[in-house]
């Protein structure tokens, strides 16, 4: 609950500038200020001259890190606010900066506000690092394909996986069969596959290194890669995007906060259920998916859960039900503090005892 006694200050963040509303405690309007935000310690200096006794909230934007870092040890409180939230607060209210920053503020004085989840600062580090990371892949597996699609234009399919050092002798002996133009194509794709790929290595150098100085993090990610389909990456990912899966309740909040639960549209008795929300981090849901492929090439339960769900609902509805059960999975270890084992799963000396639990198949 919020101290009655705080003054409250809504913050509408933008690139250039910021909308501060400050409110006492009663909720008047003491203050309405446009600051720059070009110099951070002019941004401190006035959240600081507000005294210790006062909570902000600031809305999540994609560059809120440096105002968080600024504000947080000035104030007592500092509340970042999830926007899809927001806007179902806003109701028909013009959308200006100081009604946004006015709506911040009265939202956290009645501790209605929609709070959005920023992580302490190891895994912060290591969200970056694994957005980063990420990045880099999807842009080396364009590249790759770019260079597949040339090799295809000109009848020449090349090898299976197109590594640096395999496209570069792919190249070289395939040099005089293409034109000048795909020549060209070529040499610099694979410049950036040679890149791309050193890049990528340095990057997971460093994530390693950083999960080995967090020995804290080590069981919860050991839990997470026993799920099918989830290697050290991907655990990762879930691990810095969600943070503590334990801090939610029941599977239904997570797969919210991930955005794969499916949209409801109600009228009545009749509901429609359409796409999923997509309302969480993207990267998040990317992962998710791309293990669940993984656990289709590789696990016999994933394949039947898969088969039965497409039976009723297609295959691609299928994988995305599938990555939202190996999230579920992720958290039921979490909370279990036991690897994963498929439900009643036995070895030939029969059911292993205390490893058998219920999921939500």
């Amino acid at each position: 609950m919020n101290t009655p006694t705080l003054k409250t200050i809504g913050v509408d963040l933008h690139k250039t500038s910021l909308t501060a509303t400050v409110l006492d405690p009663a909720g008047g309007v003491i203050e309405r200020r446009d600051l720059p935000t070009k110099c951070r310690k002019q941004i401190a200096a006035y959240f600081t001259a507000h005294g210790p006794d006062v909570q902000v909230a600031v809305e999540s934007v994609g560059f809120y890190h440096w105002f968080w870092d600024t504000v947080k040890p000035t104030v007592r409180k500092l509340h970042l606010a999830d926007p899809a939230g927001v806007r179902a607060c806003a109701g028909r209210r013009t959308k200006t900066d100081r009604n946004d920053s006015l709506l911040l503020a009265e939202l956290l004085r009645e501790n209605r506000l929609p709070m959005a989840f920023v992580p302490d600062e190891p895994v912060r580090a290591l969200r970056e690092l694994c957005r980063h990371r990420h990045r880099l892949a999807r842009q080396l597996a364009l590249a790759r394909r770019h260079l597949r699609w040339i090799g295809l234009k000109n009848n020449l399919p090349g090898p299976t996986t197109l590594t640096s050092d395999r496209a570069q002798k792919w190249l070289l002996s395939q040099d005089a069969k293409l034109n000048a133009v795909h020549r060209l194509s070529s040499r610099q794709f694979v410049d950036q596959i040679t890149s791309l790929e050193r890049q990528l290595a340095d990057v997971e150098t460093v994530l390693a290194d950083t999960v080995a100085a967090h020995a804290d993090l080590a069981p919860t990610l050991a839990l997470i890669q026993s799920v099918p389909g989830v290697g050290f990456i991907t655990a990762l990912t879930i691990l810095c995007e969600c943070g503590d899966l334990t801090r939610f309740d029941n599977i239904d909040e997570l797969s919210a906060y991930a955005g794969l639960c499916p949209r409801v549209t109600q009228s009545g008795e009749s509901a429609h259920h359409g796409h999923i929300s997509r309302q969480g981090p993207p990267v998040l849901r990317w992962v998710l998916q791309q293990a669940a492929w993984v656990a289709l090439r590789c696990d016999p339960n994933a394949r039947r859960i898969y088969a039965r769900i497409s039976q009723r609902a297609g295959n691609k509805k299928a994988a995305t039900a599938l990555a939202r059960k190996l999230l579920s999975y992720a958290w039921s270890v979490c909370r279990q503090g036991r690897p994963f084992v498929w439900p009643n799963s036995e070895n030939k000396s029969g059911p292993v005892p205390g490893t058998v639990w219920s999921y939500d198949i």
